[in-house]
């Protein structure tokens, strides 16, 4: 049951109108334009300290849990330092058809035209386009690939809130005070140590006064307050902003306040999503667990998990105009772990656990995304009720196997103790939490048009440009490898070049835009006095997100089958028929697609394709090093970029027409996986038991009437477990039939809290522009096992 508060808090984030906050635009602008000659890193740490000490602060009156992004509820603050699109984009802020925002007046417009206009040139997003490879413009504009961190920060972070919760920041601000009392300058190298530790104090320092901000004003209110059940809360939100994040909390809330003031800061300071939260139901169980025994109710832990929730959810992430189209829903991906194994390997899974999977069911948010950790060993009641809640919330939690994401994080280089903590960042990702300098938004690879590129002996036939590198006429091809050798040869071209292309970028981070509250909380950081993005974490890899495998196995399968094998055509028909989108050809394209297997239905024919291009990617990536010496690893999602990506690419091989959505992640094409949910899951653990990557996104979506009831659990958990008894590593679900998401798309606002799992993260179905709508609907609906 939801209380009044939370029915009133949870109104006002879905119904007010998102704006822009001017503050940080204003204040940071003001801050820099004072002359200096002050190292980056610390001008950096002070102009945040200068925004925190001047942006305006209010206290809902709903609220138990003080600090919001901007003057009020659903206020946006910009990043023009950042943000080289804003210069091109400005007039779209509040024309949008996805994450449109409003100007207050037109006063203010006109004051953030003139602030985007004084940093055109000087942004981080200037910086980074001066830095790339004039080679890659054209590929970046064809969507061979896409650049990832060029106008945000390197992000893709959890901190360690287990410590953080047991030490406050006092802590940490006199493990820096301790290494500048001990430091000695010899180089320019300790230097920069001593910099970074004075950065850091100030950073954290700064937050400290922000949460006494808001104390200030809880007790102000508290004189002024009528309600004496309300002038307590102030007096307690005041106590416990006084305390935390300072000192380390002795309640629940406080510790709650602690991580969301942490949260907000980094967010704050930095620009972008991925900023997650970590193993909330381990962190804050000791706090769960005392207070019960005091007598706390669970109604009580509810309402601020609640709480919590909205605070994560009011929360936004701009992007520019095309990128919003896109990845539609404003998705930040602040992810919360739940259940998995202790560092001792036994069941995680506790009655905090439970709580947090009731208050799904009782209100659902897009964010934060919630997921899950399955084991063998899990407790049956928790795994059921994040099942239920899956079913009946939109997709919340993801589903994820111990053991696959263990092992991967073994294989990096993680002991066995740390690997057992893990967490996901960005849409999938296991990292391990508060430890872990992971970058996951280096950039789309899409290999579908690496593969029309191939068909073409390096030329683009849509941009009609010559990108790739000449690997022979395929009319000239006398098998199938001979495809499978120029793709190759393709792929390892392109790869080279994207790689060099992120690693310039990331390496720019490093000298232009830290992360200094975020590498405050990493372990390594304070320890070596670097940053994350000077090497400061102990652990660094990074990720290439790989797009729509399965239309490159069925191209591949249907090549072999109907090319090669049976003739049914000549490689330089099928070609012919590419060229001309199978115009007047109908029957061809149902030939390619109805003779040749598909994958998602436990075809070995084609699924055995999975198995050479997971590991043609491993071994293309594995030639290089991260901009941090630390591998590179692929991940197969994504997001929804299949839209936009199909939008590049010609007809292919598999009968897919010209220009049109590519396939859902790694779920199987639209309308292919024709043998059942069962099927899907043996096919993907085709791939995913070959090499050890940072996921597979598998999408699934049921049909109401058999999931429904216990039944209906039971039907899922056992694709569920089939999936991850082979080694499948992800799974995630929507249960709403076609019916309603119609209805959705003609009556808009009587529909607007439905909530759909998109691709790693779950957004409100109205919000989305309808493409992506369709792409959802025409998933394909399994109706049994």
């Amino acid at each position: 049951m939801l209380t009044e508060r939370i029915i009133r808090l949870n109104d006002k984030v879905r119904n007010t109108e998102p704006t822009i906050d001017l503050d940080r635009a204003r204040l940071i602008t003001e801050f820099y334009s004072q002359p200096s000659m002050e190292n980056y890193v610390l001008r950096r740490a002070k102009a945040f300290k200068y925004f925190l000490e001047n942006k305006k602060i209010f206290i809902d009156p709903d609220s138990q849990i003080a600090g919001h992004a901007g003057d009020r509820i659903q206020a946006v603050p910009l990043h023009p330092d950042v943000t080289k699109w804003l210069y091109d984009d400005f007039d779209t802020l509040d024309k949008r058809v996805s994450d449109h925002l409003h100007f207050r007046n037109e006063e203010e417009k006109e004051e953030l035209r003139q602030i985007v206009e004084k940093w055109h040139g000087h942004t981080f997003g200037d910086f980074a386009a001066d830095l790339e490879d004039p080679d890659v413009k054209d590929m970046l504009d064809a969507l061979v690939f896409t650049h990832g961190v060029s106008n945000q920060s390197t992000m893709n972070h959890t901190p360690d809130y287990d410590n953080m919760v047991k030490r406050g920041y006092r802590w940490y601000i006199d493990q820096c005070k301790e290494k500048l009392a001990n430091h000695v300058c010899k180089d320019v190298y300790d230097m920069e140590q001593r910099i970074n530790w004075e950065a850091m104090i100030i950073a954290m320092e700064a937050i400290i006064s922000f949460a006494h901000r808001y104390a200030d004003l809880a007790e102000k209110q508290a004189a002024e307050c009528t309600d004496p059940k309300r002038k307590e809360e102030l007096l307690t939100m005041a106590e416990n902003c006084r305390r935390v994040p300072e000192f380390a909390p002795e309640t629940f809330l406080q510790a709650v306040q602690l991580v969301w003031f942490t949260h907000l800061a980094i967010v704050l300071e930095a620009v972008g999503g991925d900023h997650c939260l970590g193993r909330f139901d381990q962190y804050m169980y000791p706090f769960f667990e005392k207070e019960t025994a005091a007598g706390r109710t669970e109604e009580y832990f509810a309402e601020i998990i609640h709480e919590f929730k909205l605070k994560v959810a009011e929360l936004w992430n701009i992007r520019q105009y095309k990128e919003s189209i896109a990845v539609p829903g404003c998705p930040l991906w602040m992810h919360i772990m739940l259940g998995g194994v202790k560092e001792n390997g036994k069941d995680a899974c506790n009655e905090l656990t439970n709580v947090f999977l009731r208050c799904l069911l009782d209100l659902q948010t897009d964010e934060p995304c919630i997921s899950f950790r399955f084991h063998p060993n899990v407790n049956e009641e928790t795994f059921r009720l994040a099942i239920r809640a899956a079913r009946d919330t939109g997709g919340h939690p993801a589903f994820f196997n111990d053991s696959s994401a263990i092992t991967y994080l073994l294989s990096l280089g993680f002991t066995l103790k740390e690997a057992r903590n893990w967490g996901i960042c960005g849409c999938i990702e296991p990292v391990v939490c508060g430890i872990t300098d992971f970058q996951t938004n280096s950039g789309n690879f899409n290999v579908n048009k690496i593969l029309e590129i191939t068909l073409h002996n390096g030329y683009d036939p849509v941009t009609k440009k010559q990108l790739g590198i000449k690997t022979g006429d395929p009319r000239d091809f006398k098998s199938i490898e001979d495809v499978m050798k120029a793709y190759e040869a393709q792929q390892d071209f392109f790869m080279e070049k994207f790689i060099n292309m992120a690693n310039t970028t990331f390496a720019g981070h490093a000298f232009t835009f830290p992360t200094i509250t975020a590498s405050c909380f990493s372990a390594g950081c304070i320890e070596k006095g670097k940053m994350l993005q000077q090497k400061g974490s102990d652990h660094h890899y990074t990720t290439i997100s790989i797009a729509s495998i399965a239309n490159i196995i069925d191209s591949f399968a249907a090549m072999e089958e109907c090319v090669f094998n049976k003739h049914y055509l000549t490689m330089g028909e099928l070609l012919d028929l590419m060229d001309t989108n199978f115009e007047g050809k109908e029957e061809m394209r149902q030939l390619l697609i109805n003779k040749a297997p598909k994958f998602g239905n436990n075809i070995e024919q084609a699924d055995k394709y999975g198995e050479w291009f997971t590991e043609s990617i491993d071994r293309s990536m594995k030639r290089f090093k991260d901009a941090y010496g630390g591998p590179w690893t692929s991940l197969h999602a994504t997001v929804v970029y299949n839209v936009a990506m199909g939008k590049t690419v010609g007809a292919m091989p598999d009968g897919r027409l010209a220009f049109t959505a590519l396939a859902d992640n790694a779920s199987p094409m639209i309308g292919m996986d024709v043998n059942g949910p069962t099927a899907v899951v043996n096919s993907l653990a085709a791939c995913d038991e070959l090499v050890p990557q940072s996921g597979m996104l598998l999408n699934q979506r049921f049909d109401p009437t058999i999931a429904a009831g216990e039944k209906g659990i039971d039907i899922i958990e056992t694709v569920f477990r089939a999936h991850f008894a082979q080694g499948g590593y992800h799974i995630q679900i929507n249960v709403l039939d076609d019916e309603t998401l119609l209805a959705a798309q003609k009556e808009p606002d009587k529909y607007k809290n439905i909530i759909v799992r998109v691709a790693g993260y779950s957004a409100y179905f109205v919000e989305l522009g309808k493409e992506i709508q369709d792409n959802i609907i025409q998933r394909t609906i399994q109706k049994g096992l």
